[in-house]
């Protein structure tokens, strides 16, 4: 019995090797770099640090244990606040089979979708119903754009070492590694659209018909990610990409390159109209505050904050320390990525390769004017982005940093192709590691401005023995290895600034949820805008942009005189002047308006209440907070005395009158909303400058309302035709890489 067991063994041997044979040496390479991504995110995943916004961002937090490094997880706070609530949101209403077009829960109600954000037509979004679903959701974001720029690196004829460091490099870039809003949405779709031109332009060079769906679905899955500022400049990438491609083609295929590539973007387009309505809708009328202004294309980082380009770290974790002019603390709250040593040392290589020369021109063009776009500096240069239409709205100084970061890693994987070929000197490789190394020393010295603690020198250790290391791996698989742990390493570090564990009160929720409701509530701490909407309760507080205009009148005329707005968040934070009354003595001020608004309840920290008054009666208290009973709230509907309202949902309501009334609905007011008395249409009007209004016959009726955004039936007219010229389009390119003509090679 043994022995036939070990013949039976044997036999089997060779077949699972040939079978582990059979799979393609490209699918290994993806595979690696999924892994590499998966044990980046390991910290997260394996809950050693805590990645759940709702646990940091929410206020509900009664228990916190630190991380191992001082700082932040993320830079921005909007992970919290605008991706995973809204998001949140948005998925809700979808497994409930509502379209995303409003949310009742922000402020007096505000669109949803239109706000663009939330991501709540971009299928990964439903992600964040899981627990801990939004670090999913990046986890498969950084795995996507790992992948696509393999594909893309493979397709411009680079090995596969220098295209699975290239893409491991992406996955794990800068800015997936400090930012974790809405923002790294769209990053992703940079190297799927670039492959999509790349596809095009071999369907046009071989004479072959379509070639360019990927162009239509990156750039329409790049809108539906959320972030237009994003999507905006990688279409600017794109179109530098195409000028290069039209070089590489004789005249007589040119018209043709020009077609596909004309009809991807058209179809994108197409396929972007329904949100491309709703966001355009609101953006006429909605409140954007200083985005509205040229404020964002003339913003620049300081030169204070180059030498994390090269150093992410120099100065420590994010917003670890500070200093007494808050340089560092601003430096902080505008960057939007950082590079790594050893893609610095790789792409000197690169753009001193004796191949490939438009294309590491572009590349060259491109990273000079977008540092000089990000840093103000030198002046000339930064015109030249601010030229594009368009550009004075955007911030490129903090969004820009992902077309950066694509660009130096293409030019870093020529540079690795280079020395796995065997083409590079090692004359030449000296000289760029010593580039490197001085570039590092600079920027090392130009950090001692600013305090740095032990950070700086454990900076320069980290790159003094990277660029060494990475100029004598003569071998492909070790310069991969070394690029893959550089960026591993630099990706990983802020988990490490995240809290260990965190006991979240959900206590104040749970009453809400019993107690509240169509009223709204009021926070001076706890349960942080727009969390409201995560639980679906309504919650005056807001922090988002943009936000109606009526409602920011409102705001302004009748709630709070100083506080902007978008971060109307019931503390003293959101720029609100230290002279200012506080949010609580503009509550007690104004009282009679946030009982007009349906403010029924309001909460306060465990160690702040209110002023007494009795005006509030103490309802709950919990270890984080403290709930008052606002006496004389306004129902959210309300009639004439004649009348008696019952309310079954925020759309519905039941009222029996004995003479004609008029019906108030205290919700946003804007074009979309559209009401029907017994099912009849009738007409809603604006009162209270925010609110809405329907007048009713006298007798009993059901009165319902409904929002979609205006003319979306042209954006779903537009979506159907953008469908049927996709699914019409031809046959589907491969996705194999191949070696390349001497034209693309150009």
């Amino acid at each position: 019995m043994l022995e036939a067991s070990r013949v039976v063994a044997a036999e089997a041997r060779p077949g699972a090797a040939a079978a582990w044979r059979r799979v393609p040496a490209d699918a290994w390479a993806m595979a690696a770099i999924a892994a590499v991504v998966a044990l980046a995110n390991a910290p997260s995943l394996l809950a050693f640090s805590s990645s759940n916004p709702l646990e940091y961002r929410s206020g509900l937090a009664s228990s916190v244990t630190p991380g191992r490094l001082p700082g932040e997880r993320a830079i921005d706070p909007n992970d919290g606040y605008v991706s995973q609530a809204l998001g949140h949101r948005a998925a809700l209403d979808w497994i409930h089979l509502r379209v995303p077009w409003w949310n009742p829960y922000e402020g007096t109600g505000a669109p949803l979708a239109g706000e663009m954000q939330s991501g709540a037509f971009f299928p990964p979004t439903l992600l964040v119903l899981l627990p801990n679903g939004q670090l999913y959701e990046h986890v498969l974001l950084e795995i996507l754009a790992g992948l696509c720029t393999y594909l893309l690196l493979r397709r411009l004829a680079l090995g596969r070492w220098a295209s699975a460091a290239g893409g491991i490099a992406f996955a794990l870039n800068g800015t997936f590694a400090w930012l974790a809003h809405a923002p790294v949405n769209p990053v992703p779709f940079l190297p799927a659209l670039l492959l999509g031109v790349e596809l095009a332009f071999s369907a046009t060079a071989a004479g072959r018909r379509g070639g360019w769906w990927l162009i239509a679905v990156s750039g329409a899955a790049s809108f539906y990610a959320g972030f237009p500022e994003t999507a905006f400049i990688s279409a600017l990438l794109g179109v530098g990409w195409f000028a290069w491609r039209c070089s590489c083609l004789s005249r007589e295929r040119l018209a043709a390159f020009a077609r596909k590539s004309a009809c991807g973007a058209g179809v994108g387009v197409l396929l972007s109209a329904p949100l491309l309505v709703a966001s355009l809708d609101y953006v006429s009328e909605g409140s954007l505050g200083a985005h509205a202004g040229n404020l964002a294309g003339a913003t620049h980082l300081p030169l204070q904050a180059l030498p994390q380009l090269v150093l992410p770290y120099v100065h420590g974790p994010i917003f670890a320390f500070g200093d007494p002019r808050l340089t560092l603390t601003g430096i902080w709250g505008h960057v939007g990525g950082f590079l790594s040593t050893s893609l610095l040392l790789l792409a000197l290589v690169g753009a001193t390769s004796h191949s490939r020369r438009l294309l590491r021109l572009l590349l060259l063009v491109w990273i000079a004017l977008s540092l000089a776009r990000i840093y103000g500096e030198p002046g000339p240069l930064d015109g030249v982005l601010g030229l594009v239409p368009g550009m004075s709205h955007v911030a490129f100084y903090r969004y820009g940093f992902p077309s950066l970061e694509l660009a130096v890693i293409v030019l870093a994987a020529i540079g690795l192709d280079d020395l796995a070929s065997g083409a590079v000197s090692r004359l030449r490789l000296t000289a760029s590691a010593g580039l490197t190394l001085g570039a590092v020393a600079v920027a090392a010295f130009s950090a001692r401005s600013l305090p740095h603690h032990h950070y700086l020198t454990l900076s320069l250790v980290w790159a003094a023995a990277v660029v060494p290391a990475l100029a004598v791996a003569r071998r492909p698989w070790l310069a991969t290895l070394i690029v893959a742990v550089d960026a591993l390493v630099l990706f990983a570090l802020p988990q490490a600034s995240a809290p260990r564990s965190v006991v979240v009160d959900k206590a104040p929720v749970e009453f809400l949820q019993q107690h509240l409701g169509t009223s709204r509530f009021f926070t001076l701490g706890p349960l942080q805008p727009n969390y409201g909407s995560y639980y679906g309760i309504g919650s005056l507080n807001v922090n988002d942009v943009p936000v109606p205009k009526a409602f920011a009148a409102y705001v302004h005329a009748r709630l709070d005189d100083v506080v902007d707005p978008m971060v109307f968040v019931g503390n003293n934070g959101g720029g609100r002047p230290r002279s200012a009354p506080s949010p609580a003595q503009e509550l007690l001020r104004n009282l009679p308006a946030y009982r007009a608004a349906g403010v029924a309840y309001v909460l306060t920290p465990a160690a702040h209440p209110p002023a007494p008054s009795r005006s509030f009666t103490l309802a709950f208290r919990s270890p984080t907070t403290r709930i008052y009973r606002l006496a004389g709230t306004k129902p959210y509907f309300t009639a004439d005395a004649a009348c008696a309202v019952r309310a079954t949902t925020r759309e519905s309501v039941r009222l029996s009158c004995v003479r004609p009334a008029r019906l108030v609905r205290r919700e946003t007011y804007m074009r979309g909303w559209s009401a029907r008395v017994d099912g009849d249409p009738a007409h809603v009007q604006r009162v209270g400058g925010v609110f809405q209004a329907v007048d009713v016959p006298a007798g009993t009726h059901r009165v319902t309302f409904t929002y979609s955004p205006p003319y979306i039936w042209w954006g779903v007219v537009a979506f159907a035709v953008g469908c049927a010229w996709l699914l019409g389009a031809g046959r589907l390119t491969s996705f194999k890489g191949r070696p390349a003509g001497p034209a693309e090679r150009a």
